[in-house]
């Protein structure tokens, strides 16, 4: 799977499913592809959060979830947390 175009929610929500499904041991590309997204405020997250509930799928929100709290610190070092 390629990672370009993760501001589209869509690409984001399918790059996290992918990141969903995939070992711990095997998630780093996908992991900084994802990070980037977020860190450049390259993808709407409420949208994408929206989304997530709207489509029932509260095992990838709360994926997220997980995930924002692992970059949480580098969100926090630039001020931009949401």
């Amino acid at each position: 799977m390629t990672f370009g175009h993760l501001h589209d929610p869509e690409r984001f929500i399918e790059a996290l499913r992918a990141f969903h499904a995939t070992a711990e041991g095997s998630r780093g590309s996908m992991a900084n592809a994802l990070s980037d997204a977020i860190l450049r405020k390259q993808v709407d997250l409420g949208l994408v959060r929206q989304r997530l509930v709207d489509a029932g799928e509260i095992e990838l929100y709360d994926e997220l979830d997980r995930f924002m709290d692992l970059i949480e610190p580098y969100l926090s070092d630039s001020g931009d947390m949401e």
